[in-house]
């Protein structure tokens, strides 16, 4: 992302600014701190001319290198107009509006007149992934035996997720997991139920409505809402949390990578709303370098009555957990 004009942005929206002083670095220009609010007296939030970066000298969880959230907070812009003054103008990302605001957003790629239309004609999913209930047994094992679903977990996964399972074509033995938002379909991904160079086979990009890391895995549980909203990284992992906490309160979604995007920390600060807390669960076995790790505690750290937790029992991911554990943990959560 190129640097932004923070001189001429700021002029533009009337934001008074100063360029030096005693808390002003060469290369900077200061504001106000939006997020510090009537608590900032001065000019104590920095902008870099140079890198765009930004970082507040009262309150040090106040700092970022997109200017997508700056904007947003510091001019009462939607998101998609921040995407507009940065440069991102791009119809890959997802406003939290719904659907709706999706489809009229890039109906015109296809000379769609209505927002039904779009509804009905942007994407479906392909007549070779069939229901789940319908699935071989190498399929419905794999999912209740080796990613331990169990029985009855296993079914929901179809009934209310949308799993499809595929044994022809480019998604040939793998599981589905389709990315919803208001029940529309998005994307979807496939994962390989056996040995295989790549483990999970995303539908090309050209080829989404939005992409998985401009949008979050089982983002519609924020229709519902909850006690708490548990961040992970793999749609597995996911389910194996929603499937089995569902029913005590406890949600999740997936980042679908050990990183979070500027698309996904907007949709995580709307959808943390709908709960009480937000945890944090990132794999046990990622290979994030302390200042990843540190960057990523900054991102999280603009997410109301969040927490960074490790996942439990001593395993690799969420998805490790048995029924029994997932069930337990998720009551044990909603009781701490």
């Amino acid at each position: 992302m190129r640097a932004l004009d923070w001189r001429g942005v700021l002029s533009e929206h009337g934001i008074g600014f100063v360029d030096r002083g005693p808390n002003v670095k060469r290369g900077e220009i200061n504001i106000r701190c939006p997020f510090c609010g009537a608590a900032d007296p001065s000019h104590h939030m920095g902008l870099n001319l140079e890198s765009g970066f930004w970082a507040c000298w009262r309150n040090s969880e106040h700092r970022g290198k997109s200017p997508l959230r700056l904007l947003v907070q510091l001019l009462n812009l939607p998101y998609w107009r921040a995407r507009q003054i940065a440069g991102l103008t791009e119809a890959d990302w997802l406003d939290p509006d719904g659907f709706d605001s999706v489809a009229a957003r890039i109906m015109g790629r296809d000379s769609l007149t209505k927002v039904e239309h779009a509804r009905r004609e942007f994407l479906a999913l392909p007549s070779e992934f069939k229901e789940l209930y319908d699935a071989p047994p190498r399929f419905y094992e794999y999912l209740r035996e080796a990613r331990g679903f169990g029985t009855v977990g296993t079914r929901d996964l179809g009934v209310h997720y949308g799993l499809r399972w595929c044994s022809k074509g480019a998604q040939r033995d793998r599981i589905i997991l389709p990315y919803f938002m208001d029940g529309e379909l998005l994307a979807w991904t496939g994962r390989a139920i056996g040995p295989a160079q790549v483990r999970y086979r995303d539908l090309d990009h050209e080829d989404c409505l939005v992409t998985p890391k401009s949008t979050l895995y089982n983002l519609d549980c924020r229709l519902d809402g909850g006690a708490v909203l548990v961040v992970v990284e793999g749609p597995l992992d996911a389910l194996k949390i929603d499937v089995f906490g569902r029913g005590a309160g406890v949600r999740a979604v997936a980042l679908s990578t050990n990183s979070i995007s500027d698309d996904q920390l907007y949709l995580l600060e709307d959808t943390a709303s709908a709960f009480t807390r937000v945890l944090v669960m990132m794999d046990q076995s990622t290979d994030l370098g302390i200042v990843d790790s540190m960057r990523m505690k900054r991102q999280f750290a603009s997410l109301p009555n969040a927490a960074i937790i490790a996942v439990p029992y001593g395993l690799k991911d969420a998805a490790e957990m048995s029924p029994r554990q997932a069930t337990h943990w998720a009551l044990d959560i909603i009781r701490g």
